[in-house]
C-alpha cells in the first residue's frame, strides 16, 4: 500500500512540473491585447464570484500574487457574459473604488459558492454586505449606484470580450498568454513559466 501510495506521489509531482505545451497548457491569443503596466510582464485573473474553481484557485493565488517579482504586475477581473452578470461587475468595481477588495474578495467568493448568496442581485447583496465587519454600508452601496462604477460595467463586458474569455479562471500573462484548465498547483507553474517566456521576450 505505501509503494503504491508513493508511486501516486511521484507520478502527481511530475505531472506538477512537467515543462508546458501551447494547445495544452496555454494558448496565444489570436489578438493579443494592450497592457496596462508597460515595462513589466501583466498578469490578469479573469474570474467569476459564482465560479467553484475560483474558489478553490484562490488561497493559492492570493499567497503567489504576494511574492511576485517587481517586473510583474498583477490583477483580478471579474468577467461579464451576458445581463445577468452585470451585477458581479458592479460589485467587483465597487470593491476596487472603496478600496475593500483584499477585505471582501474571498468572503463574496464563499458567499456565492458555499453559501449560495446571489451577490449579482443587489438587495441580496446588500443584506450580505450588512454582515460584512469594518464596512461604511451606505459609503459602500453610494458608490456601487454611481456613474463611474456604471463605467466599469461596461468595460468588464467589453474586456471579456476583448480577450475572448470563454472559461474561468483564465490566467492571462503578457496580453497575449492564456492559460487553460489546470488543478492550482499546476496552473500556477505553468503562469510561472508563462511569466518567464514574457520576460525573456521583453528583453530580446
Amino acid at each position: 500500500m505505501k509503494k503504491w501510495l508513493l508511486v501516486g506521489l511521484l507520478l502527481v509531482s511530475s505531472l506538477a512540473n512537467a515543462a508546458i505545451e501551447l494547445g495544452k497548457d496555454y494558448t496565444v491569443l489570436a489578438n493579443p491585447q494592450p497592457v496596462a503596466t508597460p515595462g513589466k510582464v501583466e498578469v490578469i485573473e479573469f474570474f467569476s464570484y459564482h465560479c467553484i474553481h475560483c474558489f478553490h484557485l484562490d488561497p493559492a493565488l492570493t499567497a503567489w500574487s504576494k511574492k511576485l517579482p517587481a517586473n510583474v504586475s498583477f490583477r483580478r477581473e471579474q468577467i461579464v457574459w451576458d445581463k445577468q452578470m452585470e451585477g458581479l461587475a458592479r460589485l467587483f468595481a465597487t470593491f476596487n473604488a472603496t478600496r475593500t477588495l483584499d477585505k471582501l474578495h474571498a468572503s463574496a467568493l464563499s458567499a456565492m459558492v458555499e453559501k449560495k448568496v446571489n451577490l449579482a442581485n443587489e438587495a441580496e447583496m446588500s443584506k450580505w454586505l450588512a454582515t460584512q465587519p469594518g464596512i461604511d454600508t451606505k459609503a459602500f452601496m453610494a458608490t456601487y449606484k454611481s456613474f463611474g462604477i456604471n463605467a466599469q460595467v461596461a468595460r468588464a463586458t467589453k474586456i471579456t470580450r476583448d480577450y475572448r474569455i470563454e472559461g474561468t479562471p483564465t490566467i492571462v500573462v503578457a496580453g497575449k498568454y492564456a492559460t487553460m484548465a489546470a488543478e492550482p498547483a499546476r496552473l500556477l507553474q505553468v503562469v510561472d513559466e508563462l511569466i518567464a517566456k514574457a520576460s525573456r521576450e521583453m528583453k530580446k
